[in-house]
């Protein structure tokens, strides 16, 4: 990550890199989802996964893990440099709407000792490679139901790209010309799945999307693996 700067609500990058994200000619999104307060869990993945990765999307349910690992990489070169360039999230129905936050706008003029926040959207929208990415949590979209109202509010905004978390479950599905993905739970999944979280790559070696999901397993020392989840 080269910039730790707040462009807007819900996406943090310079305004020059998520233009470059959007003229690449592909493109590499690690998605998380619901880690509800595992920090030292989200923080890893980003050291493993982050630096091959173009953008990060988180789909709720845990953005003060995003926002931890933010503010540490704020002040820590190495896991800064595993931060991909572009971080997008979307506030799920167990986040606050706003977060002390360590790092600032280059625009920011507050004094030092006033709070600075990060406001998180519950709806966002980016573009990556030429597709456009509609990110939300899904709890406003039925997600425990389906995923017809996301596909159909995908096709409204003509989203390429829907991701999205809540159920605990992962998800691939295309409908029509849109990717439907939950990258489930990277910390507390359901369904009898195992913690996963997954990285999509666009165009795919042999297809428009390539997804890999990835299960989490914890270590004897304390520490975390990851490996390929072929469900």
């Amino acid at each position: 990550m080269n910039t730790l700067s707040i462009q807007d609500a819900s996406l943090i990058g310079s305004p020059m890199d998520f233009t470059a994200l959007e003229q690449k000619k592909s493109a590499k999104i690690l998605v998380i989802s619901d880690s509800h307060g595992e920090v030292d869990l989200f923080e890893q993945i980003v050291r493993e996964f982050g630096p091959d990765c173009d953008a990060l999307a988180f789909c709720g349910d845990g953005i003060c893990d995003l926002v931890a690992c933010i503010n540490s990489a704020a002040i820590d070169d190495k896991l800064a440099s595993c931060v991909p360039p572009v971080v997008v999230c979307a506030r799920g129905n167990g986040d606050a709407d706003q977060y002390p936050v360590d790092l600032f706008s280059d625009k920011e003029t507050q004094s030092s000792d006033v709070p600075r926040y990060f406001n998180v959207l519950s709806s966002v929208m980016f573009r990556a490679a030429g597709r456009t990415v509609l990110c939300v949590h899904g709890h406003r979209h039925g997600a425990d139901f389906g995923s017809d109202t996301l596909a159909a509010t995908a096709e409204t905004m003509d989203a390429d790209i829907a991701l999205f978390g809540h159920t605990h479950r992962p998800h691939r599905e295309e409908t029509g010309a849109t990717l439907i993905l939950n990258p489930g739970s990277c910390s507390r999944p359901r369904g009898g799945f195992p913690p996963t979280f997954a990285v999509v790559s666009f165009p795919g070696g042999t297809e428009r999307y390539q997804v890999d999901f990835f299960e989490v397993t914890e270590t004897i020392f304390g520490g975390y693996n990851f490996k390929l989840f072929h469900g």
